[in-house]
């Protein structure tokens, strides 16, 4: 039932947001500024990429380090925060990278940018390597499974202990609920942009419906048959 309202929620945030569209006269034409646009989302990424590699070298750095007590416990916890952070850019980064790669084939744009995004999409998945690699350092003790993994979350999951498995839990449960609130929200923010821009955004609004109800069917059979 709480599923349905957070959807219901998206509803009205997305139904909102186009009546907001709506009253301002809104109208995108996404080709006029394509251009400026993917060298804006090249330029972010680039950034993203340069703390990656930054935050891997600090993460390097101190693991030499010689500590005990209370300052070996607020050292794991550094590495902990800065591998998060890591993962956060280069999730990130890597989608930053799909999305200008989209703008700039959709609106042929010139092939040298195609290039240059897709050489670094290559950057964000060999630096998501890299942290993995660094993590195994910060943690030799620890079997950590390889990001090439087929059976990577299920591995990561059985090595974690009850209070790490209780934190990945409570972020996966909030993401789930945001999820459905924000693609919903999409769903309705599409149906109007292709009303007041003259552009159908029909196959889109299908995609993220079959999205929705797959994830919330796998969601809803996992636990049901626990």
């Amino acid at each position: 039932m709480k599923t349905v309202y957070k959807m219901l929620l998206g509803a009205l945030l997305g139904f909102l947001g186009a009546y907001c569209l709506l009253a301002a006269e809104f109208e995108m034409t996404l080709l006029d500024v394509a251009f400026e646009a993917t060298l804006v989302i090249s330029g972010l990424t680039i950034l993203l990429i340069i703390y990656c590699f930054s935050g891997i070298s600090r993460m390097k750095k101190r693991v030499s380090l010689s500590v005990s007590g209370d300052e070996e416990d607020e050292l794991e916890a550094k590495q902990y925060r800065t591998f998060t952070d890591l993962t956060l850019a280069n999730t990130v980064s890597t989608i930053f990278t799909i999305v200008a790669i989209g703008i700039a084939i959709v609106t042929e744009q010139p092939l040298w940018l195609i290039l240059v995004n897709a050489a670094l999409f290559i950057v964000t998945v060999i630096s998501s390597y890299i942290s993995i690699s660094v993590l195994k350092l910060v943690y030799p003790n620890r079997n950590l499974p390889s990001l090439s993994d087929k059976d990577y979350s299920k591995k990561l999951l059985a090595i974690s202990d009850e209070g790490e498995k209780h934190v990945m839990l409570g972020g996966l449960f909030h993401t789930y609920q945001m999820m459905n609130i924000l693609l919903t929200s999409a769903m309705f923010i599409l149906i109007v942009y292709s009303l007041g821009a003259n552009h159908s955004q029909l196959f889109s609004i299908m995609v993220i419906g079959v999205v929705l109800i797959i994830l919330n069917a796998n969601y809803v059979l996992k636990i049901r048959n626990r």
